[in-house]
């Protein structure tokens, strides 16, 4: 570890607090008030089980995955530690449910933000999970209200390499390790580069990060979505040459690809501080 980075983990211990505090003020984002439940037990590092035996899905929070498909999360450590990390925070609490957009996903399970009671104010428990590194940051179309104060969250964990961010599996990609996305494809990854070109098809719209769309890596979401955005064309157009961040699960479409759910998944990034992790 550099001298830098030392400073920087130190420096985030010390501060950590402060941002948790900040995490107990007021709803950041604009959501529809719903019931409070006591918790019976988290299921996974990103599900609770509630006394009325509904199953709450963590939405905006995603718990890490084993790498191998079909391992037992119980034995890959991120998966066991967002678990741990889950059973204390909402460890004998009550919790308040607020939705935006959709409220259940295809297994029937609740989508919510989660806010905690704990005697001495409220916290937001998504934000909480990242600020501390047990999650990364990511949405669904229709819940993308709080995407960017949880970006700012997952922010500060990865900056000091706090939970699994110390880990290479969740190391920043760059767009041009065409080789390595590949690798990755059924996974969710976090990848970084200059946009080549923007192409909006009929039905799609392509974010090219290389000449060659048959194989490098591209972003791509529904024409419909960007038409629907506001100033939603001349956003997407305006990428060209710049630094992103873009999100979500790699497929191998010609090269590997995401498919985002909306423009607020695209990040700029600063020329000075958005260079990839090695």
């Amino acid at each position: 570890m550099n001298a830098g980075l030392a400073v920087m983990r130190l420096a985030g211990g010390a501060i950590l607090s402060a941002l948790l505090a900040a995490a107990a003020a007021a709803e950041p984002c604009a959501l529809a008030a719903g019931p409070s439940h006591a918790v019976v037990r988290a299921l996974d590092g990103e599900t609770l089980l509630l006394d009325d035996g509904q199953e709450v899905r963590l939405i905006g929070a995603l718990a890490p995955k084993p790498d191998v498909l079909g391992a037992d999360a119980a034995d890959w450590p991120p998966a066991r530690e967002a678990l741990d990390a889950l059973q204390r925070l909402i460890h004998d609490r009550t919790v308040m449910l607020r939705f935006e957009g959709r409220r259940r996903d295809r297994y029937g399970r609740t989508l919510a933000q989660v806010f905690v009671s704990d005697g001495g104010g409220d916290f937001w428990l998504q934000e909480r999970l990242l600020l501390e590194g047990y999650a990364r940051a990511y949405t669904l179309p229709g819940n993308t209200a709080c995407l960017g104060t949880l970006l700012e969250a997952e922010a500060q964990a990865r900056a000091v390499e706090r939970g699994l961010w110390r880990r290479d599996t969740y190391r920043v990609r760059t767009a041009d390790d065409v080789d390595g996305l590949l690798k990755a494809v059924g996974r969710f990854v976090l990848v970084e580069g200059r946009v080549a070109g923007v192409t909006r098809a009929q039905t799609t719209t392509y974010i090219n990060f290389g000449a060659d769309w048959r194989r490098d890596f591209t972003a791509s979401l529904a024409t419909s979505t960007v038409t629907r955005s506001a100033d939603g064309a001349t956003r997407v157009d305006a990428l060209s040459g710049k630094r992103v961040r873009v999100r979500g699960w790699i497929e191998r479409r010609n090269g590997p690809m995401i498919v985002l759910g909306s423009l607020d998944e695209i990040e700029l990034l600063d020329e000075a501080n958005s260079a990839p992790q090695p």
